[in-house]
């Protein structure tokens, strides 16, 4: 199994994972214009796309599902709260095929299996754990706090992707409004960097091959710092990385014969 991102930041969210039969994407945040060229920066087009899965229903993550979803007719999976919130708030041409995971199991598409799990952001949100070729993918972002559970499921994962949105200190001097900086620091808002490095702690995570920081703030947040606030709660042999904002970034594993 891998992934990539094809953008992380408050702009625009999507990720791509894949097993050797089946592509997801996570999310599909990307501007009309960015959808083809973004994956063909990572040797996709969206005809390779079999479904995409939702995590909730905020402009940077779901922006550009209405123009995918006119290219190619594929399943949209969510729970069902996020899709009924994703429905009230969109305007879709056609009936999109739009798919309620089950809240007691897990959801076979293709050959990858998924679970959900709730997350605290200020509309409903979910995170995902992603299983295929005999791996588990990790996915939580957009929440203000890592509940018990994700920390406990997160212990056996090979791969995480998780949010380290802000910089805490950088936030004392952000141009942001004080009710933007009030709502990201809320139980209901955005994961700090310190906060994510305290839930990789919980974690232990001591057969996870790659962990990659996503959703920094391109103005709150810097990578160097990101990855300092997280590194120190890792083992040393674990493959670190920040997702880069607006681009898409590298594959978890190298693409055969590159």
């Amino acid at each position: 199994m891998r992934f990539c991102t094809l953008s992380s930041c408050s702009y625009a969210n999507s990720i791509v994972v894949q097993d050797r039969q089946t592509c997801v994407l996570v999310d599909c945040g990307l501007r009309k214009r960015d959808i083809k060229p973004f994956l063909a920066g990572v040797g996709l087009a969206p005809g390779d796309i079999d479904a995409v899965l939702v995590t909730h229903c905020h402009i940077d993550h779901v922006y550009g599902l209405k123009y995918l979803l006119k290219e190619r007719k594929i399943p949209v999976y969510s729970s069902s709260p996020v899709l009924k919130q994703l429905c009230a708030r969109n305007s879709f041409s056609g009936q999109p095929d739009f798919r309620a995971l089950s809240p007691v199991a897990p959801e076979n598409i293709g050959t990858l299996a998924v679970n959900h799990f709730g997350l605290f952001h200020d509309v409903e949100t979910i995170g995902f754990i992603i299983s295929g070729d005999g791996e588990k993918m990790g996915l939580i972002t957009d929440t203000g706090f890592v509940p018990d559970y994700c920390l406990q499921a997160f212990k056996t994962v090979d791969y995480l992707y998780i949010e380290s949105n802000h910089d805490l200190e950088m936030y004392k001097h952000s141009k942001k409004p004080p009710h933007v900086i009030r709502r990201n620091l809320g139980t209901t808002g955005h994961l700090s960097n310190e906060q994510c490095g305290l839930a990789l702690k919980s974690m232990g995570l001591l057969n996870c091959k790659l962990v990659v920081l996503g959703h920094l703030s391109e103005e709150d947040n810097e990578p160097r710092r990101a990855i300092a606030g997280a590194r120190q709660f890792l083992p040393p042999d674990t493959t670190l990385l920040c997702a880069p904002p607006r681009i898409p970034g590298p594959w978890s594993v190298p693409v055969p014969g590159t």
